[in-house]
């Protein structure tokens, strides 16, 4: 199997993390866009989004502190 240069491998990880933050923000987008008519159902899936972005850039955090030699 090939491996991929340095330069290539960052490009690659830089990808990934944009599409991840793209993810992120369209999640938070869909929720905004939700009409919830009970408060509370909108509180507990806002708690799920918010668990969901926290896990997001969690994710983004750690490829962004993978390095390529």
């Amino acid at each position: 199997m090939g491996q991929l240069s340095a330069g290539d491998a960052a490009s690659y990880r830089e990808k990934l993390a944009n599409y991840l933050k793209k993810c992120k923000s369209q999640v938070r987008e869909n929720f905004n866009e939700m009409d919830f008519e009970n408060a509370d159902k909108r509180t507990q899936m806002e708690t799920h989004i918010v668990s969901m972005e926290n896990k997001y850039d969690s994710i983004i955090n750690e490829l962004n502190n993978m390095s390529f030699e």
